[in-house]
């Protein structure tokens, strides 16, 4: 019997370094990455956001959207990285297991989290940046999530499969190659 496709759902509060793994781990571990963050922007640009004003469900559609190439890169049997803020776990929860019944899959959470106010300063740098998407409205996120930020950390979503926590307070200190490590055991370990 085939092995199941690995589904890695890197997942944390904005700033937590989600799409610097991510990147990192589809050229190491040979996977494609699909960020929310990234389906989003396009969404956003090819529907002239800019000029015809941001639709109400643009943020649901960016998450349907990245289920939807996951679910077809699953039904290939082609392990994936996806990554985003997936802050809401209980409905995020709700759609990983609906796609999970429709693509059978062994799923592997890295949840990234940080200090509080290194996150908060992280997120603050971000939104001032030149090359900072525009759709993303990030101090009008701050102002409603700032205790969240500050919090540091996201619950897991609850999913089958290991988590990994990773803390992203101080970059230099990741053991990138023990993360790496542990998917590369998960994805070969030839349970179904």
């Amino acid at each position: 019997m085939k092995d199941k496709p690995l589904l890695v759902i890197i997942n944390g509060l904005p700033g937590s370094g989600k799409t610097t793994l991510g990147k990192w781990l589809a050229v190491e571990a040979r996977l494609p990455h699909f960020s929310r963050d990234g389906i989003y922007e396009t969404l956003y640009d090819s529907l002239d956001c800019r000029m015809a004003g941001i639709p109400p469900q643009l943020g649901a559609a960016s998450f349907a959207f990245l289920y939807s190439v996951a679910g077809n890169l699953l039904a290939a049997g082609q392990s994936l990285v996806v990554e985003g803020f997936f802050g809401k776990p209980e409905l995020r929860t709700a759609e990983f297991l609906q796609l999970q019944q429709k693509h059978d899959f062994k799923p592997i959470q890295i949840l990234c989290q940080a200090d509080g106010q290194v996150l908060l300063e992280r997120y603050l740098t971000r939104a001032g940046r030149a090359d900072r998407h525009e759709g993303h409205q990030d101090l009008e996120w701050l102002e409603h999530n700032r205790e969240r930020l500050l919090q540091g950390m996201l619950p897991p979503l609850t999913l089958d499969g290991p988590i990994v926590n990773l803390d992203t307070t101080d970059p230099g200190s990741i053991d990138y190659a023990a993360v790496l490590e542990v998917i590369r055991e998960f994805q070969n370990d030839g349970t179904d």
